[in-house]
């Protein structure tokens, strides 16, 4: 029961806006786009949450990120390049 001791104010609200208020907005807008577009246009871009959280990370909380982050990240960016061009990209390089 100590570890309830290292409470705070900010460690709770900080808590509080990710559980609520950033599930809320990103919910809704994922609600926003699935109405107006379709589910296998939209859902590629799933894949896009942890590297918006790395460079929101980078930019807004002075995080460092080492080589296996920034290898990620293109690993994602370019599975989700192959995803939606498909072989028109690779039939332009050949």
């Amino acid at each position: 029961m100590s570890h309830l001791a290292n409470f705070s104010l900010s460690g709770v609200l900080g808590v509080m806006f990710l559980a609520y208020v950033a599930s809320f907005v990103g919910y809704t807008g994922w609600g926003y786009l699935l109405a107006r577009h379709s589910a296998s246009k939209v859902t590629p871009f799933i894949m896009l949450v942890p590297v918006i959280a790395l460079v929101v990370g980078y930019v807004a909380l002075k995080e460092r990120l080492i080589l296996w982050h920034y290898v990620g990240i293109l690993t994602v960016l370019f599975g989700l390049r192959v995803h939606l061009l498909g072989g028109r990209w690779f039939d332009k390089r050949g």
